[in-house]
């Protein structure tokens, strides 16, 4: 029989972004690994504000904010693409961890998962754009939070829908983030990127075939 929640040896765990593609890998690993996690929808205020006034204090959160390319070209893009990109992939983000901070046990430990677009990549500069200020809040807040014992981490995951995006790659971000919200790992302000290799090859080099979105 399991034991009953927020009793297991990891301590509990807000996971947020519970209809991201990568939740369900994510989820059975954590739980695998000993946490006693509660699931959030991302992006629903009210479901997450009902959580936190249920639940005792957390030991660790993660978001889950992946993304798939857009395909826009770059003079196609216009302001409100912008700001629907930094929205979704940044400022949800951050009104996600100002929301959940004050029930966050002294040295919890906080995982972002984004994608790459930091790196740089073909098919929707504004998305990339908000993905590098994901990874530069990571690592300031990894800094003013320190004094608390928080550590703040990133996992940068291939786009969605791509080739590289196959089970395989979803365990392997999953097996990163449970290494992350582990009690006492020592690791902050980084971003690990876990992409099936991708940057690594360096084919965004290369123009992809993409289809454009209708």
């Amino acid at each position: 029989m399991p034991p009953p929640f927020f009793e297991n040896r990891q301590g509990a765990l807000l996971l947020v972004g519970a209809q991201e593609p990568l939740a369900d890998a994510v989820l059975r690993r954590l739980q695998h690994d000993g946490h006693d996690v509660l699931t959030v929808h991302g992006g629903d205020d009210a479901a997450l504000q009902a959580a936190l006034a249920a639940a005792p204090p957390f030991d660790a959160l993660v978001t889950l904010t992946p993304t798939s390319r857009s395909n826009l070209a770059f003079d196609d893009i216009d302001d409100a693409a912008f700001e629907a990109a930094i929205d979704a992939q940044l400022l949800s983000v951050v009104r996600t961890a100002q929301t959940v901070l004050p029930r966050l046990r002294e040295g919890a430990r906080i995982v972002h998962v984004g994608s790459r677009g930091h790196l740089g990549a073909w098919g929707g500069v504004h998305q990339m754009a908000a993905s590098a200020g994901l990874v530069a809040m990571t690592r300031s807040m990894a800094l003013e939070l320190q004094p608390e014992g928080f550590t703040v981490n990133l996992v940068a995951s291939e786009f969605t829908h791509e080739r590289q995006d196959t089970q395989r790659n979803r365990e392997a971000v999953a097996h990163a983030v449970s290494m992350l919200v582990a009690p006492h790992n020592g690791i902050t302000g980084q971003c690990l990127v876990i992409d099936g290799l991708a940057s690594l090859r360096m084919s965004e080099a290369r123009r992809p075939h993409v289809t454009p979105l209708n």
